[in-house]
């Protein structure tokens, strides 16, 4: 029910956060099989809360295993259906941990639930597609080939691309690649390292094909004709008519005293690091809504119920327009 009601709430926040979500490839999506998503790892969960909320399914994402050390932050994790990773490097006692993933997400899948694993393993705010750990490869020998096999599950190559990494109003581009099988690996699942090899060699060429590239020297100018090029030259914020720009001004405006608390808030509890952008939409898409009500119950006891509904409509309404013009 919490996954639920959390991924009502992303989808209702992300056309307000996102000046605009492309979607490409959904519609070539295997329907009623199981679904590995190996995805790059360039937003922190904000991948997964993007991927997840255009997924008709429940999803199960696999995330870092140190977070759910304390028992009480673990249950909620859980209730998002969070399957813990544990490295090595955390850890020798974690090791044997590892099939434990593999098994929660086997048991996933066998539901008809989509699972989404990050390939690259960790993440970086960049525009590229970093070197593949063994992880997906090793998961998906074991689902195909191990026991109570499912060897009709698909691995679905999987872009997250980003116009910028740090708070609202920018252009995501989400891409799902041709789906990879079982048959597609020529190496017999037998000499094990091989096929790891050439599963991630397949898995690497197909995931490049949906994520967008763009080198960290390049000077700015640079990186940003090469972000509209890759949106398919959709206009930067701030096109529209007059009228609209105005309401978005109006709406930025407004909206800044809230917008600038979270975001104070968020660089002071991430450090400014990879993870600003997650914890900020998560503050927002889970606390907005409250103060939202609570001003328009407030305008609604001294003004009357039909002010106090038309706040609660036009604040979200102007919040919208805010990050599209």
């Amino acid at each position: 029910m919490f996954y639920l009601f959390s991924r009502f709430l992303i989808r209702l926040g992300l056309p307000i956060y996102l000046r605009k979500l492309f979607i490409k490839g959904e519609k070539k999506l295997p329907q009623e099989l199981p679904l590995l998503f190996a995805s790059n790892h360039s937003g922190s969960f904000f991948d997964a809360l993007v991927i997840g909320s255009v997924l008709q399914k429940p999803m199960y994402t696999l995330t870092r295993g140190d977070v759910f050390k304390k028992p009480k932050i673990a249950f909620w994790l859980r209730q998002i259906n969070l399957i813990p990773v544990f490295r090595g490097s955390e850890g020798r006692q974690y090791v044997k941990n590892h099939d434990v993933t593999t098994d929660e997400s086997h048991q996933a899948l066998k539901k008809g639930a989509p699972v989404l694993v990050f390939s690259e393993g960790i993440c970086v705010n960049e525009w590229n597609l970093r070197p593949l750990g063994k992880g997906t490869a090793r998961m998906a020998h074991k689902i195909w080939f191990g026991d109570d096999a499912l060897p009709t599950m698909k691995v679905i190559p999987t872009g997250v691309n980003y116009e910028h990494f740090r708070g609202f109003g920018k252009r995501v581009s989400l891409q799902f690649g041709d789906p990879i099988s079982q048959s597609d690996i020529a190496t017999s699942p037998g000499d094990y390292e091989k096929w790891l090899r050439e599963f991630n060699e397949i898995l690497t060429a197909k995931m490049n094909h949906e994520i967008l590239t763009i080198p960290g020297d390049l000077p700015r100018t640079e990186q940003i004709h090469r972000l509209n090029a890759f949106f398919g030259g959709e206009p930067a914020r701030g096109n529209g008519n007059v009228l609209l720009r105005a309401i978005g001004a109006v709406g930025r405006i407004i909206h800044q005293p809230i917008y600038s608390f979270f975001t104070k808030k968020a660089a002071k509890l991430t450090a400014r690091t990879v993870f600003y952008d997650s914890v900020l939409f998560g503050l927002l898409v889970y606390v907005y809504p409250i103060i939202v009500g609570l001003l328009s119950l407030i305008l609604g006891i001294f003004a009357g119920w039909a002010a106090g509904l038309g706040l609660f409509i036009t604040l979200p309404l102007l919040a919208w327009v805010g990050s599209k013009y």
